[in-house]
């Protein structure tokens, strides 16, 4: 169910699952029966499932059946499972993930639907060039080949899909962990999108450490999961570095405080929600509010990144157009 690269069908199928194992287990049917009656989405899930299923009749848990199974379930979603388990509450567990990656799956479709036309338009332009070549030569204004016309374009395209997939490659939870904190750094200074792939991190973390706590991890092992399940090398080293102050005997709020990198909104709400005794109404506020925040500021970047890309359509045709107006006049007085 784990790929190299997630895309919105991916966490589409991951959510339904999730969400049936929740459904069949809060009326009451057991693990293994529920497993049994669910359709897995794929061929290889299938293997896994039924893997799961042997193991849970030899006498396993369900949890135990995932160690050593990162290709399937990812880390953040078997440390769920783990800590639900634990608890006795592994439905509503089950049921929070689905909800998770259903607004993971629906924040990347609307972000991707947004960026489509610009995408589209961009290669537009790196092929305009192959097109116009290709055209003057069936005008016969030239000796181009197809190939020849459009090779240097193919080539530019080849140059940025490689380049797009590499970095989609080293940024995978599997490579090292400098390679992606160093990804991580370049993408957080990215106008526009740096902020709003923060502030999701930010709601990711809160959701974790909210269900984990509701699970009865305690606080000091449930901050180091969620910041490790949070997927973020930035915060995962910062949440590292304040941990010995907990095993000292400060509170998490006091080190918070003293943390600059999170936001101020953050620190302040987790300090009332611990003070108060609501830390879970806390985190789901921080959650909510993060999410909602990050998904508001990625589809803003995500509309100011299609402007900028009709403007430069619309420069680069001018260019294109003036250029070859000057060119067949200069042509044409040539001939006189």
């Amino acid at each position: 169910m784990a790929s190299l690269i997630e895309t919105p069908n991916s966490f589409r199928r991951r959510s339904e699952f999730y969400h049936q194992l929740s459904v069949l287990l809060q009326a009451g049917v057991g693990l293994t029966q529920s497993l049994e009656q669910i359709a897995p989405p794929s061929q290889r899930d299938g293997l896994h499932i039924r893997e799961s299923i042997d193991r849970l009749n030899a006498g396993e848990t369900f949890s135990e059946t995932l160690i050593g199974r990162e290709k399937w379930l990812p880390a953040f979603d078997r440390m769920m499972i783990e800590a639900g388990e634990a608890g006795g509450r592994l439905d509503d567990t089950l049921r929070i993930l689905s909800d998770h990656y259903h607004q993971r799956s629906t924040l990347i479709r609307d972000v991707l639907m947004k960026l489509a036309y610009p995408l589209f338009i961009i290669h537009f332009i790196i092929l305009m060039p192959g097109i116009i070549l290709y055209g003057s030569s069936l005008l016969g204004g030239g000796s181009a080949s197809l190939l020849g016309a459009f090779f240097p374009s193919l080539l530019t395209l080849g140059a940025l899909y490689t380049a797009v997939f590499f970095v989609l490659y080293l940024g995978q939870a599997n490579r090292g962990f400098a390679i992606r904190h160093g990804i991580e750094r370049i993408w957080h200074c990215t106008p526009m999108f740096g902020r709003a792939v923060k502030e999701l991190k930010l709601s990711r973390l809160s959701f974790a450490l909210y269900a984990l706590l509701n699970a009865g991890v305690n606080v000091r092992e449930a901050w180091e999961s969620a910041a490790s399940a949070s997927g973020s090398p930035w915060l995962a080293t910062s949440v590292r570095a304040w941990l010995p102050e907990l095993d000292s005997g400060s509170l998490p709020s006091e080190a918070l405080q003293r943390r600059e990198e999170f936001p101020r909104t953050f620190r302040d709400l987790y300090t009332t929600g611990e003070l108060s005794g609501q830390l879970d109404d806390s985190l789901q506020r921080l959650a909510k509010l993060y999410h909602d925040e990050g998904t508001r500021r990625l589809k803003s970047a995500a509309g100011i990144a299609t402007g900028l890309v009709y403007g430069l359509v619309a420069i680069t045709v001018a260019i294109i157009v003036i250029r070859f107006y000057l060119n067949y006049f200069g042509a044409a007085l040539k001939l006189l």
